[in-house]
């Protein structure tokens, strides 16, 4: 059947398609959707900075040809577009916003990434839209590459699954394909399931049984990979898209898409079957925690430790929020000052970097604008569809194409309200499209009266140096975020080999290779909020250089609530003699980390060095009556109980330690003398 071009419908870029789609633009297409996922991370510590490296030069480029074989000189052309919309005006304001919140960030180097981060899908959506609005092709043929893409990824699940079997893998954890993680290769189906959708519900023949083959893959894939929010997650689209299309049918009065319903529940019934069979009679029967059924991993909801993490993490963002709610926190500096109160609360070294909900995350870094205008992308691209769906006469031509952004949007806030897909740019390249269709298919809200042949800029040459201007101004910071990311490749390619030395057991590195090499972002660890520095002090010292491992550590101010300069300050000036010095950092090491053992233990050690036995008493006192349930600092203090000849107090202690550690009662009775 002979596919008819889009109807004009008032107040939106008429979309005209030419006799044949442009190759140049099918293969920015497929690099947008295909580069940023598949590059490998080159023996970087993470894939995140070659990846996002990629997307930003593709903008670039992509940008200077659109600009060239776009722009007209007497009126704005199809990059301007973009901004004439909500959406696009809302995203340009969110990105000024997140610019405002530099002057609150305590480290500009987070603060310099993560810009870059969201202004390369800002400018990838751009590039996007002026492409998808061109020719509505490019979307269905889009929808076509991502639905053999999701294939492709399933059945990646689909061998590993077969090893996991083999025990050839221990834990399903280990199924990632060509992603960072499992939960990222989760969420990237999950995502894609919309073009799936759309070619089942709008397309015919071979494509349409494409749409459907992958789709069945995908219900299968997100079961076997027990990705617990993915679950919630299809089961909403799930029941979304059956409420979408029986309105749709019963408005139409037709029941030849009742077909596509029954289709969809045989999928899922059929991946559920296959799942718990194979779970129950093939899987090895070990400890792996997301070797369980489906029935089990939904209730862990309620119970699992990671939950009560990102609870937490929630809550030390309200915190953090009513700071300053205006501007925030700082963009990128979520990780550096969560650690505040993380330290309250932990006694162990095992934070989580990210919020672990992009929604709240970004209200707390950029304020309560930033946060709203960052909600209102979602919202506007849903109300465009609604708008769309409940008109008395709804164009269907626009509704098919809003169908992709307002579902595909939708799935991506289920991952965004439970994970951190801004940092993810195989997460992020599809995002960027599901807005560029959102903002190529919208109304055209604003007249960018400035630059049209109206204006009260009569002069054509004043006209063109405006948009040049600005062209040269968006083009530097393509840029920049380009130098901003190979910069932060070039990082964690050194931060790969720290860690991999240390983890070795026998560094042998020189402190040269680092001192000299590290970039001037990022200052702290990407998978973690360690200072860089003291990676490399730690070889200064292992090299006997501890006065150049003070002077490097001395002027850090990175990671503020990371006690880690001031531990390893203390142990420098401990190996030069320095008691005063060394007992001083010791001392603010453990009031950044209070319930951290290794801090306190360090700093009753130099008191004891310097006979005073007593302070650590209390010391060791104030942090047992806190942190009951380690066996270690009990047996310090009854020992020194015991040095200072208060025997009692060192029975009494025994007696406490036994009591909140059952467990321990040989030992602790070994060691008080009693067995």
């Amino acid at each position: 059947m002979k596919k008819q071009a889009l109807k004009p419908v008032k107040n939106r870029a008429q979309i005209v398609e030419a006799p044949t789609p442009r190759t140049s633009y099918i293969l920015l297409l497929l690099a947008y959707t295909v580069i940023p996922v598949f590059l490998p991370n080159l023996e970087a510590i993470d894939s995140n900075g070659l990846k996002f490296l990629a997307l930003s030069i593709i903008n670039l480029l992509c940008f200077l040809f659109l600009m060239m074989v776009n722009e007209e000189k007497n009126k704005p052309g199809p990059i301007q577009l973009f901004f004439r919309t909500r959406i696009g005006f809302a995203y340009t304001l969110f990105i000024a916003v997140i610019l405002l919140s530099f002057t609150k960030a305590i480290n500009m180097g987070e603060a310099f990434i993560t810009f870059s981060m969201y202004f390369s899908v800002f400018a990838a959506a751009l590039n996007l839209s002026v492409i998808l609005r061109s020719d509505k092709r490019y979307l269905r043929l889009i929808s076509i590459v991502l639905a053999f893409v999701l294939i492709a990824d399933c059945i990646a699940v689909f061998y590993n699954i077969l090893l996991y079997i083999t025990n050839q893998i221990g834990t399903i954890e280990d199924i990632k394909s060509a992603y960072t993680n499992k939960n990222i290769l989760a969420a990237a189906i999950f995502i894609k399931m919309v073009f799936s959708f759309w070619l089942l519900i709008y397309e015919n023949g071979w494509v349409k049984k494409v749409g459907y083959f992958s789709l069945c893959c995908a219900f299968l894939a997100i079961f076997f990979l027990s990705a617990r929010a993915f679950y919630y997650g299809s089961f909403l689209l799930l029941t979304s898209v059956i409420a979408f299309m029986l309105i749709h049918n019963f408005r139409n009065k037709t029941l030849q898409p009742f077909k596509v319903h029954g289709l969809v529940i045989g999928a899922i019934m059929m991946a559920l079957l296959i799942f718990t069979i194979t779970q129950r009679y093939l899987y090895p029967k070990n400890g792996d925690k997301y070797n369980i059924s489906f029935t089990q991993r939904i209730s862990q909801v309620n119970n699992n430790v990671s939950d009560a993490w990102r609870i937490g993490a929630w809550k030390n963002s309200i915190l953090l929020f009513k700071k300053d709610p205006l501007l925030g926190i700082g963009i990128g500096n979520w990780k550096i000052s969560a650690l505040e109160y993380e330290n309250k609360q932990k006694n162990h070294s095992t934070y989580l970097v990210r919020n672990h909900n992009d929604f709240i995350q970004v209200f707390t870094e950029t304020g309560i604008f930033g946060g709203l205008l960052f909600i209102s992308l979602f919202v506007l691209i849903g109300l465009n569809f609604l708008l769309a769906f409940f008109k008395k006469e709804p164009d269907e031509d626009l509704l098919k194409l809003l169908f992709i952004p307002a579902f595909g949007v939708a799935l991506y806030s289920i991952d965004a309200f439970f994970n951190f897909p801004a940092e993810r740019p195989e997460i992020q390249s599809l995002f960027a499209l599901l807005l560029a269709a959102g903002i190529a298919y919208s109304p055209l809200t604003y007249n960018l009266s400035f630059l049209s042949p109206q204006s009260r800029i009569k002069n054509l040459k004043s006209k063109l140096l405006l948009t040049r201007v600005w062209y040269a101004f968006y083009i530097i910071i393509l840029i920049g975020c380009s130098y901003v990311f190979s910069l932060y490749f070039k990082s964690q390619k050194l931060q790969q080999l720290i860690e991999s030395d240390f983890a070795s057991g026998a560094p042998h590195y020189n402190s040269s290779l680092f001192l000299n090499g590290l970039p001037v972002i990022p200052t702290v660890s990407s998978l973690g909020v360690e200072p860089l520095v003291v990676s490399v002090a730690r070889y200064m010292m292992m090299e006997g250089k501890f006065r150049e491992s003070i002077s490097l550590l001395l002027p850090d101010k990175s990671s503020p609530w990371d006690s880690r300069r001031e531990f390893f300050l203390a142990n420098s000036y401990n190996k030069l003699r320095k008691k005063d010095s060394a007992l001083y950092f010791a001392k603010k090491a453990v009031e950044i980390r209070p319930h951290y053992f290794t801090n306190v233990n360090f700093l009753c050690g130099l008191l004891i060095e310097n006979s005073r036995k007593k302070e650590a008493i209390l010391i060791l006192q104030d942090y047992v009556t806190t942190e009951k349930y380690s066996k270690e600092p009990w047996l310090i203090l009854a020992g020194l109980y015991r040095e200072i000849g208060d025997t009692i107090k060192a029975e009494n202690t025994f007696n406490e330690a036994i009591k909140y550690l059952p467990s321990e009662k040989d030992h602790i009775l070994k060691i008080a003398g009693k067995k």
